[in-house]
């Protein structure tokens, strides 16, 4: 009976995510993630109340909802699938729902504590795997529970075969279901990732191919008057010297402006070499340390040793001087900014974290794209241009942030040995 029980749960678990992924556009986020709560809520009631009733407690795939809702949903949602669980729970009553409120409660702790755990988690199988450990838990709790009881009574020798029974059959069925669900769940999550990716891809290619060719054609003019200029300052002597010097400051800040366009429009690796990430982050001290002097920020670089990446020094220093500035800029007097190194395995995480005023979360899916700055004078060129070096350099650049909390970006390199074959093609196309 408790088999075709969890069955019929497994499929109240499942439910939610079908309906969104069927039903729904999920171009429309926001509503898809408040159906999906919704849907988990009554999912939840739907288990608990048609729960296979034994020695007095319920056996039920509850746990499983509440996870979800804490990992895909975030933590207001996991709290209102407890209260809903709880609320159902106390109405149904019987001989021990005292102790089933404190599962609830305790499993809902339980995956709040490690909800920002699981959203650093990455690989898809990763998260499988993490997803399917946490579940593990309260359903052992719920077991060791029962066992407990049952000895106290006298009873536990009687029915051992049985409970063992219920053991695997409760626990299978808690497994397979969460597996099943954070798979359908990442799919979800992985063709939205991708239908961005594509209409920013379109978006890349066409800016690029337009910003290339204003930039050719206005370089060619510039570098003329800039020659002129020139020219004509050698011979002035008088007052109007001075306004020679203005002049070329900003024609050198104009051209500086036309590389970052022809640099987003087809980044220049001109020389690949082996690099230590440390050594890179010691080398750009000067340069970011007396600005943020200035600044009244405190900045604090953390490296570690033979972490080894292959790519463009040049192009790398430039990105990093660039995040790291916007950081300090971004980053309020007595403020900090946060400068760490780690090496995972195969891959090399740098994150830079400021305490700045943050983003909202409309002006962060705006980040990255041409012509958006949160600052006043800013042209958002300089972070687009970050994102498309360390993008063809086969790593990943991305943003986070809460407001009146502050910023944090993490790029993530291929250590050396992954690396040399994508800068290589890469290199090979850009020539």
């Amino acid at each position: 009976m408790i088999a075709e029980k969890l069955l019929l749960h497994l499929l109240i678990v499942l439910m939610p995510i079908l309906v969104v992924t069927l039903f729904l556009n999920e171009s429309k986020e926001k509503q898809s993630k408040s159906v999906l709560v919704v849907l988990f809520g009554i999912a939840t009631i739907l288990c608990i109340v048609f729960s296979f009733e034994e020695q007095g407690l319920h056996w039920d795939l509850r746990h499983a909802l509440l996870l979800l809702a804490f990992l895909y949903g975030g933590t207001k949602a996991g709290w209102a699938v407890c209260a809903v669980a709880l609320l159902t729970r106390t109405i149904i009553g019987g001989e021990h729902f005292i102790i089933g409120l404190a599962v609830i409660i305790g499993s809902s702790i339980l995956f709040y504590l490690f909800t920002n755990r699981y959203q650093q988690i990455l690989a898809k199988w990763q998260r499988v795997n993490f997803t399917i450990m946490l579940v593990f838990w309260p359903a052992l709790a719920q077991i060791t529970l029962l066992l407990v009881y049952l000895d106290l009574i006298g009873r536990l020798n009687g029915q051992i075969g049985h409970i063992i029974f219920y053991i695997f059959v409760f626990i299978g069925a808690n497994v397979i279901s969460v597996g099943f669900a954070t798979l359908l769940l990442e799919q979800l999550s992985e063709r939205k990732r991708m239908q961005e990716e594509m209409q920013r891809a379109v978006k890349l290619n066409a800016i690029s191919e337009l910003a290339a060719s204003i930039a050719h054609e206005v370089r060619n003019p510039l570098t003329v008057v800039k020659g002129f200029l020139q020219l004509m300052q050698k011979d002035e002597k008088g007052k109007k010297k001075e306004y020679f010097n203005i002049a070329l400051c900003e024609m050198n800040r104009a051209e500086q402006i036309i590389s970052d366009y022809l640099n987003f429009a087809k980044p220049q690796f001109k020389n690949i070499e082996v690099i230590e990430v440390n050594q890179i982050l010691n080398e750009i001290i000067s340069f970011v340390t007396p600005y943020s002097l200035k600044e009244n920020v405190e900045l604090h670089i953390v490296g570690t040793e033979n972490t080894l990446i292959s790519c463009d020094k040049n192009q790398f220093k430039q990105v990093l001087i660039n995040l790291i500035k916007n950081a300090i800029e971004a980053t309020p007097e007595k403020g900090q900014v946060r400068v760490k190194v780690e090496e995972d395995k195969t891959v090399v995480r740098l994150t830079i974290t400021d305490t700045g005023k943050g983003m909202s979360p409309e002006q962060l899916a705006n980040i990255g794209t041409v012509f958006y700055s949160t600052k006043e004078k800013g042209t958002g060129l300089g972070t687009v241009v970050s994102f498309r070096i360390i993008e063809e350099m086969g790593g990943t650049l991305r943003y986070e942030s809460r407001v009146n909390v502050g910023t944090k970006v993490t790029i993530v390199m291929p250590i050396n040995e992954r690396t040399k074959p994508t800068l290589e093609v890469a290199l090979t196309l850009n020539e």
